[in-house]
């Protein structure tokens, strides 16, 4: 709220957009969390993030923002199921680390030997030019290539149900905290 107000007072991103922020609601309660100049701090509270178990022998991820899996230095063409539950579960880590108490511990050796019997069916990927400003590039701009797309997975998904059904929430990949790598998923079952 702080970041918010702020950037209502001097403007908005790089251009100094002028803004007025209305209001904040929590999209779970429907309680206002600021509206007309006033905050309501007590209506924001954590809550767990819950996820639950189904069987699925097929999971289509549809990536409606830019996708940022980097490995030296390179952007991803293709997307093996390890390579995504990899990445997806180092931030899934590295939020949980940040933010509680809670020491997440993974088998992630063996979570990932069973990634690699998921099969690709099939894929496809648009590449996305993303511009940011940066006053640490001598331009001005930071060029971030990225993707969008949706991808196709076959196999026994069910153990991966509670990691997908996080990430769509947590997103994956580099960006993410300026809203990349968000996923909306589907299954067979």
């Amino acid at each position: 709220m702080d970041a918010l107000q702020a950037a209502e007072k001097r403007g908005w991103g790089a251009a100094r957009l002028s803004f007025r922020l209305m209001q904040v609601i929590d999209s779970d309660s429907g309680n206002v969390i600021y509206a007309g100049g006033k905050c309501w701090f007590r209506n924001l509270s954590p809550k767990p993030l819950q996820t639950t178990g189904r069987n699925a022998s097929y999971a289509s991820l549809f990536f409606d923002t830019p996708l940022r899996i980097v490995s030296g230095d390179k952007l991803f063409d293709k997307l093996p199921f390890d390579t995504f539950i990899q990445f997806l579960i180092r931030r899934i880590s590295l939020l949980t680390k940040a933010y509680t108490d809670f020491q997440l511990e993974w088998k992630e050796e063996e979570l990932l030997n069973q990634a690699r019997k998921i099969k690709t069916l099939d894929e496809y990927w648009r590449e996305i030019p993303f511009i940011r400003y940066s006053m640490n590039q001598k331009d001005g701009k930071l060029k971030l290539s990225s993707r969008t797309g949706w991808i196709l997975y076959e196999g026994d998904l069910s153990s991966f149900v509670p990691i997908l059904e996080a990430g769509k929430y947590l997103r994956v990949g580099k960006g993410a905290t300026i809203g990349f790598g968000h996923y909306d998923i589907s299954y067979d079952k």
